[in-house]
């Protein structure tokens, strides 16, 4: 009894000692370029990298992708461009597959929970109908879809967490390797049989968790006002974050700008915007500011 109670004790210490480094990875090519100097020198600590994948797939499928990224961390492939990676300024499959090339080590991808993808689906729908009724100038109605799709994103992320999190404790027990997490920004998972270290080179601020909870916190009035001011809020950030400026970084500006203006003068701005096509928008939003004195040129 005493052989097997210490051999226990000894088994508990040797999974105590796996570590989950976290990558907070930003979703732009701007910011990882900046910061994949320092994630690599995390490489040698690690035996596996565990990956973010935010599709929900039948299991064969899910294995031929898995079995992809396998064939490129022991350099039986080169990395590929992929014709999403032209579509937009986030961060790239094929720089992803770049870092991963010729690292040796083995690879897993999340297996994301079907609810989560139906909560990320509402979620998106109720953005979709929070810029309808913007450019139809129903500002109160858009708001509160605004509000609904935060708290799905919410729920939709501590699913993905807690599911995440389960993941990460099967494979400590099935590999026992230390592991790279590549998850983003918003997520905290917290696994009960390893050690979890985030990596990011900077103070970070979650903007979908804090506006949750301000949502939360707000009495009617005061919510309503912030609703307001964050229906704006993708007019002014996707300006920048067109001209390929990190998302985060936009969203924080745009934040600012959104908050540094009166509520009177709001609605002129939401007016001048839906005066135009939505194609013009962005633009739209960001010459009211110029006129009316609220950003300068130097500030674009």
């Amino acid at each position: 009894m005493k052989n097997q109670t210490k051999k226990t004790q000894v088994e508990e210490q040797d999974q105590a000692q796996v570590t989950v480094y976290h990558i907070a990875i930003p979703h732009q090519e701007e910011i990882w370029r900046a910061w994949v100097p320092g994630i690599e020198q995390l490489l040698p600590k690690v035996d596996i990298i565990f990956m973010e994948f935010t599709t929900v797939l039948e299991n064969t499928e899910r294995e031929r992708i898995e079995n992809h990224f396998n064939e490129l961390a022991q350099g039986r492939m080169p990395p590929r461009f992929h014709p999403v990676d032209f579509l937009k300024p986030i961060l790239s499959w094929r720089t992803l597959e770049e870092f991963i090339h010729n690292t040796g080590k083995k690879v897993f991808l999340e297996k994301m929970p079907a609810i989560a993808g139906e909560m990320y689906e509402r979620h998106r729908e109720a953005l979709r109908a929070n810029v309808d009724l913007f450019f139809k100038r129903s500002y109160k109605e858009a708001g509160k879809r605004y509000r609904e799709a935060m708290e799905l994103q919410m729920k939709e992320i501590e699913l993905r967490d807690a599911e995440i999190s389960r993941q990460l404790d099967e494979l400590v027990e099935k590999e026992r390797g230390d592991i790279l997490l590549l998850l983003g920004e918003d997520h905290s998972p917290s696994p009960g049989k390893a050690k979890l270290v985030r990596w990011e080179p900077r103070g970070y601020k979650n903007l979908a968790r804090e506006i949750r909870d301000a949502v939360r916190e707000l009495t009617a009035n005061e919510l309503e006002e912030l609703l307001f001011r964050r229906i704006g809020m993708f007019w002014i950030e996707g300006y920048w974050e067109a001209s390929g400026e990190a998302g985060i970084n936009a969203i924080e500006r745009a934040i600012r700008i959104l908050d540094s203006i009166p509520l009177s003068r709001l609605e002129e701005l939401y007016d001048f915007i839906t005066e135009g096509k939505r194609a013009d928008a962005f633009f739209r939003a960001i010459l009211w500011l110029k006129r009316e004195g609220v950003i300068t040129e130097d500030e674009l």
